[in-house]
Formats: C-alpha cells, structure tokens, sequence
C-alpha cells in the first residue's frame, strides 16, 4: 500500500519540478518589457512632436486681462473686538 503512494509522490514532484516549468517565461517577460519600454518612448516622442506640429489657431486662446489695467483688490481693515 506504501507503494504506490510513495510512487505517486515521487512522480507529482518530478512533473512539478521538471516537466512543467516553462523555461521560456523569463525570457518572454524581459523581452515583453523591453517592447512595452520601446513603445513608451515612441508614444512620449510622439506626444512631445504634437505641440509642435499641430498649434491651436488664435481664437481659441484666451483673451487674457493686461496685469497694468486690472484693478488690484483693496485690503479690508479687520475689525477689532471689544474684549
């Protein structure tokens, strides 16, 4: 009776120890981020050569305010309290 589950064991740990690693999965994670790596950085050259290329006509900036004629805010006095 000892046997066959000493067997059976013997057996389950040499699938599980050899027979089904996937040897490849390393090297197809470094190279899976290596590839998303390279797209990150075509993407972010990308985005950087947009401003570039493509500028927003006038009339959608903004009619900002000149700072010489917008009226600074006055400061209000504190009121002081009767003790």
């Amino acid at each position: 009776m000892k046997a066959p589950t000493i067997t059976g064991v013997l057996l389950t740990t040499l699938m599980l120890a050899g027979g089904c690693v996937d040897r490849e999965a390393e090297a197809r994670r470094a190279r899976e981020d290596a590839e998303a790596k390279a797209r990150a950085e075509a993407a972010r050259k990308e985005m950087n050569a947009l401003p570039k290329a493509f500028k927003s006509p006038e009339f959608f900036k903004l009619n900002e305010p000149d700072p010489k004629t917008t009226p600074q805010a006055v400061p209000v006095p504190e009121k002081k309290q009767n003790p």
